[in-house]
């Protein structure tokens, strides 16, 4: 598809600006200063643990991958669409000494089901990575396909909020989420959409939150666009155009089972 491919072609551009710009391995915008803490949040509120099978869908360098199978005794399959992150997950992942744990795989999160048998994972995590979606209903139903009865799903990224105001704060509003969605190679999702394709699925809600990490001070995303010259706002109103949130969802055991 061709949005698809902006994001790959993206990737493969931006990964080494991403990784010498201050982020490192671990490419998330919404995080703290401790990059650790953000993993270890993220390793409690999506419930890895020792003995499971995850799911790393868009999993950039392995940063968080590495880090996960470096405290857990765990198996990673670790998937992204860009040549270049297969390249350097490769070399992060044997230089750890972790290649008996996690298995990168280039391959689109919108065609689950062609790599992966059904029922293959305990956990499937997407770190930032939904708001590439090109067709999250796609996304949603390899999700259901190979996530094992009983599994979990686990959605970190930022949702767009409602537009709404006056009409100069709803058309300003609206060419920020334009010039994210180009700029970043997004699809900025909106939480609602988000949760009605879910529910077509046989995965059950369990919680959303917004996640309450506090941003570090020297805030790497507008160092980075800094550096880049990306102006979102285009000098004007920086209007909040975004929530920082969390899904997580369970896959049913047996969705035709009677209520006792």
């Amino acid at each position: 598809m061709k949005k698809t491919k902006k994001v790959k072609d993206y990737y493969n551009k931006w990964t080494k600006k991403y990784l010498d710009s201050g982020y490192g391995n671990i490419i998330q915008a919404h995080r703290p200063a401790d990059v650790e803490k953000l993993l270890d949040y993220i390793a409690e509120k999506s419930g890895i643990k020792n003995g499971i099978k995850i799911l790393d869908a868009g999993c950039g360098v392995c940063g968080p991958a590495i880090y996960f199978a470096q405290k857990f005794d765990v198996n990673i399959t670790a998937i992204t669409i860009s040549e270049k992150q297969v390249e350097i997950s490769k070399k992060n992942i044997e230089e750890a000494g972790l290649y008996n744990k996690i298995e990168v795989k280039l391959a689109d999160f919108h065609k689950l089901s062609e790599y992966f048998e059904k029922e293959s994972f305990d956990l499937i995590i997407m770190l930032e990575s939904y708001g590439h979606s090109t067709c999250p209903t796609k996304v949603f139903e390899g999700i259901e396909f190979t996530l094992k009865k009983e599994g979990h799903v686990y959605v970190k990224d930022y949702f767009k909020k409602q537009i709404t105001g006056s009409y100069k704060r709803r058309k300003a509003m609206k060419r920020v989420i334009n010039n994210m969605n180009k700029i970043y190679a997004y699809n900025l999702p909106s939480l609602e959409n988000t949760i009605k394709r879910i529910r077509k699925t046989d995965l059950e809600l369990e919680y959303i939150t917004r996640n309450q990490l506090p941003l570090q001070n020297e805030d790497s995303v507008l160092s980075f666009e800094k550096i880049h010259g990306i102006d979102l706002f285009e000098g004007g109103f920086h209007y909040q155009i975004l929530e920082p949130l969390e899904l997580y969802f369970k896959k049913l055991s047996d969705i035709d089972a009677p209520i006792k």
